[in-house]
């Protein structure tokens, strides 16, 4: 790079950081193929110690932090693997939950026993999540059935709230509420137990993401074009709308950090995004890598998890790697 090179990619960076507050992306500290085909299914465990990703050809993988293997390979009974179109860990790492289009698992994450497995019945399972200890299961369905099921006795509670398919769904630790988007331009927060809807917040287009502050203080809900709010669960109030740049911006995952005070979000188009929780300021943008010129030049970001007390960051995409991050130390000013 010449002089005149140099100047105007300086000129460029302080454009960027007056307009747009840039910071400098975050260093990549490892890397590792979880899926070599690529996947459409993963998560990451609440404190990061471990994700499961499903594959075409090895089933749903569990795998470590920064392991060279999988300690875990599943295949639920009733499908190819290649079905396997939901996971979810709970939120203490305890369990984790898979479905198909017609039939769920169970699985112990220590020790990887299956703990059960069911068939749906009626419309196709579209989404899955499950509360601590794996006592409640909640399915999203195609038709916009919500059930929430307790693996322990059997019970199921159907919830009709949506008019039709269930885009999203997050379950709250103690699995007393859930939170779900729909095509149906809604996003509904639920009793589990009773079956009542306990707030409904109104899109302009269909909700493509759903997120639960583990604590229980707010919910992301986040539309198919640039509409994004983040609210009070306890008042269901407003509290900010994330303050997006871009004229459409759709989220592939999102998730609160520990103390509520940040989100992280991942996105179709490879980019992950930390944001502020009460001012909706978007802090840090970055991508994450591609395969190689014989794969799809583009990767979706399923599922972020940060530790804003190290800094640390990781995510799955569908290009098939798991990738860390550091934040540099004062991220959070």
């Amino acid at each position: 790079m010449n002089i005149k090179q140099n100047v105007i990619f300086s000129l460029v960076l302080f454009s960027c950081a007056l307009l747009f507050g840039c910071a400098p992306a975050p260093e990549q500290i490892h890397k590792k193929a979880h899926a070599e085909a690529g996947t459409y299914v993963a998560d990451i465990a609440n404190d990061g110690s471990f994700s499961v990703v499903a594959t075409d050809s090895n089933g749903v993988l569990l795998w470590p932090r920064y392991a060279n293997d999988a300690k875990y390979q599943w295949r639920q009974d009733d499908a190819d693997v290649s079905q396997i179109i939901a996971v979810d860990i709970g939120a203490d790492g305890r369990t984790v939950a898979t479905a198909s289009r017609k039939a769920f698992s169970l699985w112990d994450a220590n020790s990887g026993e299956n703990l059960g497995y069911w068939q749906s019945g009626g419309a196709n399972i579209a989404n899955i999540a499950v509360s601590n200890n794996g006592s409640t299961i909640v399915l999203g369905l195609n038709n916009g059935t919500q059930i929430a099921f307790n693996p322990e006795t059997g019970r199921r509670l159907e919830f009709y709230g949506h008019q039709n398919a269930i885009t999203d769904l997050v379950i709250a630790p103690n699995g007393r509420y859930a939170l779900s988007g729909s095509t149906d331009q809604t996003a509904i927060l639920w009793s589990t137990e009773s079956g009542q809807p306990i707030h409904q917040w109104q899109h302009e287009t269909r909700l493509t993401k759903v997120a639960l502050d583990a604590s229980g203080r707010y919910a992301l809900t986040a539309g198919s074009l640039d509409k994004a709010y983040i609210w009070n669960v306890n008042t269901g109030k407003q509290v900010t709308q994330l303050d997006i740049i871009e004229r459409v911006r759709i989220f592939s995952s999102a998730r609160f950090s520990e103390s509520g005070e940040f989100l992280i979000t991942g996105s179709p188009s490879r980019q992950i995004t930390l944001w502020r929780t009460q001012t909706g300021e978007e802090l840090r943008a970055w991508n994450v890598e591609l395969r190689d010129s014989h794969r799809p030049n583009n990767a979706v970001v399923l599922s972020v998890w940060l530790d804003e007390n190290t800094g640390a960051v990781m995510s799955e995409s569908s290009a098939g790697y798991g990738e860390w991050w550091q934040l540099e130390s004062n991220w959070q000013q």
